[in-house]
């Protein structure tokens, strides 16, 4: 299990950065889609609200594998990717309460879990250090 830096948790920490999530089905179709409430719980674990990707569900069922991005689109123009291994889906417990306290506040959406994907690989994304792996 890999670490992720201090920046690159203040990065997936930041509403304001944009994020993705990839992942593929057991014959390896790509999907890829917008994952705005996604969030570093510790140095270890990213998480994510379940609202409405019915595709990155099955997928992470499927096959448990997932890229992830965080990135800002201005200077000095920061981003991480993260390769992680999914965990399950939490539907209780103070991360799922957090997680659907936020998207309620924000969204006023509900929530039907929390993903909970554990960093296997950290490579940072910023220009001039792009593709280097930071864990």
């Amino acid at each position: 299990m890999a670490t992720l830096t201090e920046k690159a948790m203040e990065l997936f920490n930041d509403m304001n950065a944009s994020k993705a999530i990839a992942t593929a089905d057991a014959a390896g179709e790509l999907n890829l889609g917008p994952k705005s409430s996604l969030a570093a719980v510790d140095p270890q674990t990213l998480a994510f609200a379940d609202i409405f990707g019915s595709q990155t569900r099955e997928n992470l069922e499927s096959t448990k594998k997932t890229s992830v991005i965080a990135f800002k689109n201005a200077p000095p123009f920061p981003g991480w990717r993260v390769k992680g291994t999914f965990q399950g889906f939490q539907t209780s417990g103070p991360v799922f309460e957090g997680f659907a306290r936020q998207m309620k506040k924000a969204l006023n959406l509900d929530i039907r879990a929390v993903g909970i994907i554990s960093v296997d690989e950290v490579f940072n994304l910023t220009p001039g250090k792009a593709g280097k792996r930071a864990a």
